[in-house]
């Protein structure tokens, strides 16, 4: 039924649980699964040089943090067992509820697996969160992963 499934993970706890759930559904339907890993805080040149920033500096920066990236989600995989899925590991800038729709897009994926995201500050009641936004706007299946700690849903 599913052959490719995202995986969006902030490298946080709760994502390590929608990932645990993808691996298994991944198993089960012998799909693959692309993990995404989204930072907001990348700029372009043209914002550095408004800052006045260090182009070169800065892109080292994002360079070294695109790589712990992705180095923690291989672990988080391994620590998982499930070195025997098809897998691909995407980095990406931007806004995180855009760039997981656009994503899911590219790659052709059929179901995307995400943990809630809670609602963190003001601007997530006015505006709703990550989790909201790829619900209303992806064109395939979501699959939403409530997170739990100690027992209780947060």
């Amino acid at each position: 039924m599913y052959r490719h499934i995202l995986c969006p993970t902030d490298l946080k706890d709760r994502s390590f649980i929608a990932l645990k759930k993808a691996v298994q559904i991944a198993h089960q339907f012998n799909a693959r699964i692309t993990m995404l890993n989204v930072h907001a805080e990348f700029m372009d040149k043209k914002e550095m040089e408004m800052l006045r920033v260090s182009f070169t500096r800065m892109q080292e920066r994002f360079k070294e943090t695109a790589l712990e990236c992705k180095e923690k989600m291989r672990e988080t995989i391994t620590n998982l067992h499930a070195e025997d899925i098809e897998l691909a590991y995407l980095l990406r800038e931007g806004k995180p509820e855009k760039e997981i729709v656009s994503a899911a897009e590219e790659v052709g994926a059929d179901l995307i697996v995400i943990s809630t995201d809670g609602r963190d500050n003001l601007k997530d009641f006015v505006a709703g969160t990550v989790t909201e936004h790829v619900i209303n706007h992806a064109s395939c299946p979501v699959l939403v992963i409530p997170y739990m700690k100690m027992g209780k849903p947060v």
